[in-house]
């Protein structure tokens, strides 16, 4: 009988810590994943309410989406404009999955207003109006950047303000019109034009991560600044060989002529000089491997190998190709921190929450996600960047009157080179004032820069002229 109880008691126990720790889980799920699950297009509580949605608007008020007094939803009147917001705002279809319309439904919708609210609007025959919410990006920028992206081609271009983290432009090609949506049947939407590549495009970044490379290499030995490369065009190893773009051959380099001419063979000593513990954890440092949560929305995450099979796969990795990912979004995180002295921002998107009532319930401000290599490293590096732009690959992104650093990147996605690579332009505009950080991404773009860097330098330009 004692026995018996005894058991019973540690049953009993074995039941209550399950029961804790279930509970435990799933508070701490709410609180991580609540946002996302009131705002699931699945959610009956959206589908139930009889709320008009709240408008959105852009940074400098500009409507971007409203409800007629008909409760039907009304997007931006100019058609470029609309169709290059569509996956930053979204629809009520929710197609868009990290749309403002889908990602914040349960705000616009307001459907967390309480019982008594909600009954005196009832007798006052009062239709419940839902939260405005106003974002960070500017909608004439963006419509601009869409306007220029070479015709015929996919890709993406991000903008954000280096110094506070906001969100200035968020371009993905092809993009749709939201109304088509009305007859989604009959729509002639082009395939992935749903798709945020800003925040969802996991791109090979190719010649770009180099800038995590110099970072790791500097940072783990400030005498590699002074050493002397040999490049023959290409390098043979254990295992595989490397070969420069075109078969270019530099000769004997030091660090800044590698980076601005974008070595291959360099870059792939440099790794194999590094080791892959080292170099992933600068990379990590940088946010690669990390689960990003930012508030405003969901970005995929990046990735870089943490382990290899082989001395080929870390040089590989050390050019930024095999294994290797990264968001467009994530690439402008990168060179606004080289930027902003080390400083990596959290991006953001939400500039305020306004009531029904006027009153505003929420707002955004600048956070610092983490210093990501020191402020002397980052010097070094925004340096070499400037000198790609004044003398290196990336001479198409200068802009007259303004320091602007920058790294282009040409990235394999095939395997025997069937497929045309991508193309790839990072930098940013070094002044206080305008402290503006790029990332653009042309699929089948090809070798070399001139596509990205021309766009960049456009894209820039007109982020000072807009935002100011």
């Amino acid at each position: 009988m004692k026995e018996l109880r005894r058991n019973m008691r540690v049953v009993g126990a074995l039941v209550v810590v399950l029961f804790v720790g279930l509970a435990a889980w799933f508070a701490m799920t709410v609180f991580t994943q609540g946002s996302i699950w009131a705002s699931d297009v699945r959610n009956s509580r959206l589908r139930a309410t009889n709320s008009l949605r709240g408008d959105i608007t852009d940074r400098d008020g500009n409507l971007l989406a409203t409800t007629a007094e008909d409760g039907a939803r009304q997007y931006n009147k100019n058609t470029l404009a609309r169709r290059a917001l569509s996956q930053t705002v979204g629809d009520t279809a929710g197609m868009s999955g990290t749309g403002i319309e889908t990602f914040y439904s349960a705000t616009l919708l307001d459907i967390s207003t309480s019982l008594v609210d909600r009954l005196s609007e009832l007798f006052n025959s009062a239709k419940h109006v839902g939260s405005s919410i106003q974002i960070t990006v500017d909608g004439p920028l963006q419509a601009y950047i869409a306007s220029e992206f070479p015709g015929g081609y996919r890709g993406a271009v991000c903008v954000l303000n280096y110094k506070t983290g906001e969100i200035l432009a968020m371009v993905s090609l092809p993009n749709y019109d939201p109304y088509d949506l009305a007859n989604r049947a009959e729509a002639q939407v082009e395939d992935t034009a749903y798709l945020n590549r800003c925040l969802q495009g996991l791109y090979t970044p190719g010649s770009v991560f180099k800038i995590v490379t110099l970072a790791s290499a500097i940072t783990n030995d400030v005498n590699v600044i002074d050493q002397a490369f040999s490049c023959s065009g290409e390098w043979e190893y254990e295992g595989g060989h490397i070969v420069c773009a075109g078969g270019t051959a530099h000769g004997t380099v030091n660090l800044k002529t590698a980076f601005k001419r974008s070595c291959n063979v360099t870059f792939g000593k440099l790794a194999y000089q590094l080791g892959l513990e080292r170099l992933r954890q600068t990379a990590e440092r940088f946010g690669f491997n990390e689960n990003f949560k930012f508030g405003d929305f969901v970005v995929y995450n990046s990735a870089f190998p943490t382990e290899v099979n082989n001395m080929n796969g870390l040089v590989w990795a050390g050019i930024g190709q095999g294994e290797v990912l990264v968001t467009p979004l994530h690439m402008a995180m990168i060179s606004g921190a080289i930027a902003n002295r080390g400083v990596m921002m959290k991006p953001w998107l939400i500039e305020r929450v306004t009531n029904s009532l006027g009153s505003a319930t929420a707002s955004g401000a600048p956070s610092a996600y983490r210093q990501v290599v020191s402020e002397s490293v980052a010097s070094k590096i925004a340096e070499y960047m400037y000198e790609t732009v004044q003398s290196g690959t990336a001479t198409r992104a200068a802009i007259k009157g303004y320091t602007v650093g920058g790294k282009t990147g040409s990235a394999e996605v095939s395997d025997d080179k069937t497929v045309e690579t991508n193309a790839w332009f990072t930098g940013f505009v070094y002044d206080d004032a305008h402290p503006y950080a790029i990332s653009v991404v042309i699929e089948g773009g090809g070798a070399g820069a001139r596509m990205p860097s021309e766009l960049a330098a456009k894209a820039l330009k007109k982020a000072i002229e807009y935002v100011g």
